[in-house]
């Protein structure tokens, strides 16, 4: 970047902010039941304060009920009793050098049905979101006020507990959201019907938060800009809203969408193009004269500096960069963007952990919720680790080891570090997780590794060397089906590192990850694709998010899916499938085998030495997803260590 606006330093209310990178609110699930913090939670925060943010946006908290949460473990600040937790994250977030502030919310027909078993939710109206699927009780106008009342209390509690501001949440689909939309809002009383009336409910929380904590605390907003749903809320729209209440607020953070959008822009995965909502930003940057504008979604440090220096916004909100680089906002006033480890949207980690109620994870970054667990320390006794494969697990456990000053040898069969890794990443839109292969590379060149190409490891080459661990990441291989006629068939790899191979009209055999991909890149090129999957759909053991976003993709090319149907031949002019009991052939000119990856067990087993303490990791353990090869590198490092600080 030839210049740097984003470490320039920003007044902000009564706050003057020392770079214009924050930290946006993501939930973590860190915390107690009851919405309490944790150590584990006061260390993720902690990090990322450290890592140089200006400001840590700290996730969506209720302020009702329990069962007004976004989720099962959502934070909360709905009762006095809470304030000690929130004590503690402040300080620790304070401490670290960065703003603390708590964005309070309700999480109204979204609410998380599970948080309290039989409780109805409430919404402005009987209108349920699509994606949540419950019918909302419509609030009677005494609610509303209780409402407007407990977000002015939770605002007092957070101050109360040393946090520098808060940040209401209207954006998302949530309470306050469904109130300012008219898709959500069919009221005809004073909190429905013309744009003021809608907007009633959030300006009274603003007055009523204003009485309770002052001018000096920072109060800022968060809207989405666009909901992206026929009849929600549009840019012309929220700029209005945004108008109207400027003078209560510090900041107006302006999102997208809301759950039912949530696939496509809210949590934009990396089928979709990186900063695409920088225009909302924009829009409402020109709109408002005093609250300073944040922009955020899919933003690298590039997308940010342009944004600052077109005027689009006068801060960056990052998330996900964030949970993968905790130290992206040092890094890039050290000039270090070589170091920047990418986020790859991919998911695995930080939304798939999400719905599943697990805690925060992340495919890239270990490290994200288990800072404790997987701390980074010189150990007492260093060993010598082997690491056979130069793939993304392998690298990532040589580099690990290296870091706690163990002695390592990497030895990697082919020319080339990355595995199978190189292929997947090859497609336009892996464009951020080739990145992260990238970082990979480079910082094993920063290391203190012995890396050894074109060098297969055997048996006899390992006992040689002498070490005192062995780390087994030899990956895995493309599957060969037992289908008549397959040798006529290229495999995906082939296809995805020279693409003119696919002529005329494609068919490939299966509709996973891998299969679905490869038709996404070849219909983006303009191929004719079609893809034969024996299950009930394809991109199955995608995450959700991501799987609604690649079918939305595909949905733009030329491809065909055919799903329950199982490939019997590849003969010389297409193949021969059988669907519901019935034969078919499909004329085509190139066939692809995708089936998917399988561990070289006949190679780990040649490898293990009788007494050698040894761990198997990432494919070469069972074909799966760069979640578990980082996950894995680091546990079996840990296991290496033996001496624990």
């Amino acid at each position: 970047m030839s210049t740097c606006k984003l470490m320039e330093p920003i007044q902000v209310g009564s706050y003057t902010f020392k770079n214009r990178i924050v930290m946006a609110p993501m939930e973590t699930r860190l915390c107690t039941p009851i919405g309490d913090t944790t150590p584990q939670m006061c260390d993720y925060y902690a990090e990322r304060a450290k890592g140089g943010a200006a400001a840590i946006i700290v996730e969506n908290t209720f302020v009702d009920s329990i069962a007004s949460r976004s989720s099962i473990s959502s934070s909360g600040l709905n009762s006095d009793h809470l304030i000690a937790g929130k004590y503690y994250l402040a300080q620790a977030i304070k401490e670290n050098g960065a703003v603390a502030i708590l964005q309070l919310s309700h999480g109204g027909i979204q609410a998380n049905g599970n948080a309290v078993p039989g409780q109805e939710c409430v919404g402005p109206s009987a209108v349920a979101s699509k994606f949540v699927g419950r019918m909302p009780r419509a609030l009677e106008v005494d609610e509303i006020v209780a409402i407007e009342d407990a977000f002015a209390d939770a605002a007092y509690r957070a101050k109360c507990a040393g946090f520098d501001g808060v940040e209401i949440h209207g954006a998302h689909g949530y309470l306050i959201c469904s109130f300012l939309s008219p898709y959500t809002n069919k009221r005809t009383d004073e909190y429905g019907g013309n744009p003021e009336n809608r907007a009633r409910f959030l300006k009274n929380i603003f007055a009523k938060v204003r009485a309770k904590v002052g001018y000096e605390f920072l109060v800022g907003l968060r809207i989405s800009g666009c909901e992206y749903v026929d009849g929600g809320l549009t840019i012309e729209d929220t700029t209005a809203i945004g108008k109207m209440v400027e003078d209560e607020v510090d900041y107006i953070h302006v999102s997208v969408g809301n759950y039912e959008t949530m696939a496509n822009w809210m949590i934009s995965p990396m089928y979709r193009p990186e900063g695409a909502i920088v225009n909302l930003a924009s829009a409402m940057k020109k709109a408002v004269t005093k609250a300073k504008v944040i922009t955020v979604n899919a933003l690298n440090p590039e997308l940010a500096e342009k944004a600052l220096e077109n005027d689009d916004a006068d801060l960056v909100a990052f998330g996900r960069p964030l949970i993968a680089d905790p130290y992206l906002p040092l890094k890039v006033k050290e000039g270090r963007l070589e170091d920047v480890r990418p986020c790859m949207r991919g998911h695995e980690g930080c939304i798939t952990s999400f719905f599943a109620g697990h805690p925060i994870r992340c495919e890239v970054n270990a490290q994200a919720g288990r800072e404790r667990e997987f701390k980074v320390y010189q150990v007492k006794n260093p060993k010598h680790v082997v690491v056979v494969g130069g793939g993304m697990a392998g690298m990532e456990a040589a580099r690990v080891a290296d870091l706690h000053g163990h002695k390592v040898t990497l030895l990697e069969a082919g020319n080339e570090l990355g595995g199978h890794f190189i292929e997947a990443t090859e497609a336009h839109f892996k464009k951020a997780a080739r990145g992260v292969l990238n970082w990979e590379k480079v910082q094993l060149e920063k290391s203190k590794v012995d890396v050894r190409m074109n060098t297969a490891a055997t048996k006899e080459m390992i006992e040689e060397l002498k070490p005192d661990a062995l780390i087994i990441a030899v990956g895995s291989e493309y599957i060969v089906p037992n289908i008549l006629g397959i040798e006529k068939a290229y495999t995906a790899e082939e296809v995805i590192m020279d693409p003119d191979k696919a002529v005329g009209k494609v068919a490939i055999i299966g509709g996973g990850l891998v299969g679905t991909e490869t038709a996404l890149m070849l219909g983006q090129a303009g191929k004719e694709v079609t893809i034969v999957e024996m299950r009930e759909g394809i991109a199955l053991e995608d995450e959700p998010l991501s799987q609604i976003a690649l079918n939305t993709e595909l949905s733009k090319v030329n491809t065909e899916i055919l799903v329950n149907a199982k490939v019997k031949e590849v003969t010389d002019s297409g193949i021969v499938y059988e669907s519901q009991g019935i034969t078919h052939e499909l004329a085509c000119d190139t066939v692809i085998a995708a089936l998917g990856l399988t561990s070289r067990s006949n190679v780990v087993d040649s490898l293990k030495i009788d007494g050698l303490e040894t761990y198997v990791i990432g494919d070469a353990k069972k074909g799966r997803k760069l979640f578990n090869c980082t996950s894995e590198a680091w546990l079996a490092v840990k296991k290496i260590n033996g001496d624990y600080e």
